[in-house]
């Protein structure tokens, strides 16, 4: 059985970008029967958690053969395993990891940080609006690179698991509304039937206090 760990409560400004959403998506489009396991986020800081998941952080994801963790790992693991949401063709194959990991490491680290600044009482307003520009930037990049395609990588893969769940984060912070190709971009994965019932379970864990 896989297993992958998620947390017991979460801010209710990050319901539904906590990174094990990725994970569960995955798991849906494959159709693969899958066990989250939960835990307090004070456990996740102290063993046996960190033999799991070194950082504390979540997920971490098992099987009977396998341990380990970082999501992007796992969605390229599971994609070379059950050989869907990868293309085998080699240069396909290296436009989609490129997508992956532009979401994953020039976007996704900007974006976060201009979101829980929003919520830092002692962030000096021009530290702010810095990052926010660095996000609008990196915001419209992406605009004009996707311009009318429906994919970034040319067909459902991990890349737009990824990129659509990082951009979830611009979206809530109304970085995409100049872009609408990118909120349509948004809704059309969103409306996928597997990603639904990976947010529908995701959220189920943290209900309305």
């Amino acid at each position: 059985m896989i297993q992958f760990s998620c947390l017991t409560d979460v801010p209710g400004m990050t319901k539904g970008l906590v990174r094990e959403l990725r994970v569960r998506w995955m798991l849906e489009e494959l159709g693969l029967p899958h066990e989250a396991v939960i835990y307090s986020h004070p456990d996740t800081k102290k063993h046996p958690y960190l033999d799991l998941q070194p950082f504390g952080q979540v997920p971490y994801f098992k099987t009977d053969e396998l341990q380990m963790f970082e999501t992007g790992a796992i969605l390229i693991h599971l994609a070379l395993k059950y050989n869907k949401f990868l293309p085998t063709e080699e240069v396909a194959r290296a436009h989609t990891l490129q997508w992956m990991f532009a979401a994953q490491t020039s976007v996704e680290p900007f974006l976060f940080h201009v979101f829980m600044l929003k919520f830092d009482p002692d962030a000096a307003e021009s530290t702010k609006a810095r990052g926010r520009q660095i996000c609008i930037d990196r915001v419209k990049i992406l605009s004009e690179k996707l311009g009318e395609k429906e994919y970034f990588s040319g067909e459902f893969s991990i890349a737009e698991i990824v990129m659509t769940t990082v951009l979830r984060t611009a979206n809530m912070s109304g970085l995409l509304d100049p872009h609408p190709n990118l909120v349509k971009y948004i809704q059309r994965l969103e409306a996928r039937p597997a990603y639904q019932r990976a947010l529908a379970e995701h959220v189920k864990l943290y209900p309305e206090k």
